[in-house]
């Protein structure tokens, strides 16, 4: 063998009274209590590898790399330590009213749903959409300010006239004439017959008033009794008082 070159036998004897120089050291520096412990850890850790791969944790690695790739593990981290911030802040007097303020609102929300108030949402809906609703409020604002502007007094006028009005409407209730009219005065034939009667009264008026003031006397009594209109009045006249006295006999 040269001299430049190594002789691999002696090479491989170095290197391993090395090694059992190193390991004879670890060996004298480990006393029995560091060997208990690292047994432990070793056996802790197997432990945690054997639960590991029997949940399926391993499935979940692609997702938990995208997370971190996305940066939402990170927000995670951040709600999970705000929740705990919050949890740490809560009082045992705030935790108390949460809890009411909870309770509350269910009891609320199991009373609507009894009371059938969502088959009345379709109905409130249309009227949001066609204004009704507003007006309906608009009523009720008015009413309470109508309420609140009446006094003692306005509010016994009130009640005194209530109360003579329903008095009056049981008299004339109970009157058979009353009735009678009433069912004569709903006749359409009636209706029109009175309304000629005012357009009628009307007219004259006016044709009186622009018409000379007559000049008397038995010339102008004849004139007017000449008049063919004055025949036809003293005509209705004469048997408005016929039918009215049968009437009267009937």
């Amino acid at each position: 063998m040269s001299q430049g070159q190594t002789d691999p036998t002696a090479a491989n004897a170095v290197v391993t009274g090395e090694l059992e120089r190193l390991f004879a050291g670890a060996r004298d520096a480990l006393t029995d209590d560091t060997v208990t412990r690292l047994s432990a850890t070793v056996g802790n850790g197997l432990d945690a590898l054997d639960r590991a791969n029997r949940s399926g944790v391993w499935d979940a690695l692609p997702t938990v790399s995208a997370l971190v790739q996305s940066g939402d593990l990170q927000r995670v981290a951040d709600l999970a330590r705000l929740i705990g911030a919050a949890e740490d802040s809560l009082s045992d007097d705030i935790v108390g009213r949460l809890s009411g303020a909870a309770a509350g609102g269910l009891d609320l929300l199991d009373r609507i749903n009894r009371s059938g108030i969502m088959q009345a949402l379709p109905t409130i809906t249309r009227m949001v959409e066609s204004g009704d609703l507003d007006r309906l409020a608009g009523l009720a604002r008015l009413v309470g300010s109508m309420e609140d502007s009446l006094s003692d007094d306005i509010v016994n006028r009130l009640a005194l006239v209530a109360t003579q009005l329903a008095a009056l409407v049981d008299k004339l209730a109970r009157n058979e004439g009353f009735l009678r009219l009433i069912d004569v005065l709903g006749r359409e034939e009636v209706q029109d017959g009175l309304i000629d009667l005012a357009e009628a009264a009307c007219a004259a008026k006016a044709a009186v008033a622009r018409e000379p003031a007559p000049s008397g006397g038995l010339f102008g009594l004849l004139h007017v009794a000449g008049n063919p209109d004055t025949l036809r009045a003293l005509r209705f006249v004469s048997l408005t008082s016929a039918n009215l006295q049968k009437g009267n006999k009937g």
